[in-house]
């Protein structure tokens, strides 16, 4: 199975994100937008097996690559902030 393993970073790092403070909207069609939008601007890191997952995964411990992630984070609840879809 084919897996954008970034999409599963992004998701679990903005659960944190969430957890941790958020103040705007995390209902689940700003969750997807901010998702999307992060997704958008990172480089994606597919895998076809989960040997490959956890390769990925190891190299996502690197700082840089976690600070890469959480700054699109923030960047996309902005842009999610200013213009939800809902009232």
């Amino acid at each position: 199975m084919l897996t954008n393993v970034m999409e599963n970073v992004a998701r679990r790092a903005l659960q944190s994100f969430i957890e941790n403070g958020y103040d705007g909207c995390s209902c689940e069609l700003c969750q997807n937008d901010i998702l999307a939008i992060t997704l958008n601007h990172l480089k994606p890191q597919y895998s076809a097996s989960d040997t490959g997952e956890v390769y990925i995964k190891a190299k996502m411990l690197d700082d840089q690559a976690m600070v890469d992630v959480m700054q699109e984070i923030i960047r996309a609840t902005t842009i999610v902030k200013q213009h939800r879809r809902h009232a």
